[in-house]
């Protein structure tokens, strides 16, 4: 791979230590002669990282979702620093980042190209999820009744709780608690999960990647409010529906190790398969 010639550091001074973990990795990337600049607020512009080969993310995965659009324009890789709980998309401890750092400045790194949705208004507004759209009731008013169509195709009216389209990459978050499948990062595609539907014929849908789909209020029931990657991104549900998603052609390079596994990730983090099954199989 190319070497860094260029490094962001975005840093979450929320979470204790961060700063002095930023000028340590800063002053590495000093002593190999790199060009750094440092960010504490955000999300940022999206013309934030524009010249920057490496933007280094410190805190944890909100941190590094604050990032996403600046990093998306600029075609910018990103670093997880971990100082959080998760770590799904920050992988990288305090200490791997600084021992690792100097190897991949001389471009001793794996890119991973991960998908991301886009959502469009009618007001033409349009946001990015490196996770997960989701469409929820939040006012306690009931159910909500969302109608789907894939490429102008109808698929169903939808009585649940909420939907949630998301990526591979989010597969693991909200998807995977509501009963959606796990789905592989380096796979294409967008699943749709419905939250607690009012009939058992209701159920998870994979989409290829390039469907565009329109969700819509349907015949009743209150709006619902539409977050992106956990954050609400329209003033007001009523300018939120109709919505089309779809994959965006940009795509996160994300920086890992490369023996990364997602597997791997997947059974630390969340335990997946019991010591005990784990065990038996050893």
């Amino acid at each position: 791979m190319d070497p860094i010639e260029s490094i962001a550091f975005a840093i979450n001074r929320s979470k204790p230590g961060a700063g002095e973990v930023a000028r340590y990795l800063g002053g590495i990337a000093d002593c190999e002669g790199v060009r750094t600049q440092s960010f504490e607020t955000y999300p940022l512009s999206p013309d934030a990282l524009e010249g920057f080969d490496l933007c280094i993310t410190i805190g944890g995965d909100g941190t590094l979702l604050g990032v996403l659009d600046a990093a998306l324009q600029s075609g910018c890789a990103l670093l997880g620093v971990n100082l959080g709980k998760l770590g799904f998309l920050a992988t990288f401890s305090q200490e791997e980042s600084a021992h690792k750092l100097p190897d991949f400045i001389k471009g001793n790194y794996h890119i991973a190209e991960r998908s991301v949705l886009c959502g469009t208004n009618t007001q033409g507004q349009s946001i990015h999820a490196l996770n997960d759209i989701v469409f929820k009731e939040t006012q306690g008013n009931g159910l909500v009744r969302l109608r789907v169509s894939a490429d102008d195709n109808y698929v169903s009216e939808y009585h649940c709780d909420g939907l949630i389209f998301s990526t591979p990459t989010g597969s693991t978050a909200y998807n995977l608690s509501a009963g959606g499948p796990i789905v592989d990062p380096k796979v294409s595609a967008i699943a749709m999960t419905p939250i607690c539907p009012h009939t058992f014929g209701n159920r998870s849908v994979i989409f290829s990647d390039d469907t565009r789909i329109l969700v819509e209020r349907g015949q009743s029931g209150p709006s619902p409010r539409v977050t992106i990657d956990g954050r609400n991104h329209f003033d007001e549900a009523s300018h939120s529906l109709p919505l089309e998603i779809h994959l965006a052609e940009a795509r996160l390079r994300l920086m890992q190790n490369p023996d990364h596994s997602h597997f791997a990730i997947v059974r630390d983090k969340l335990d997946w398969g019991a010591p005990a099954i784990r065990d038996s199989l050893s």
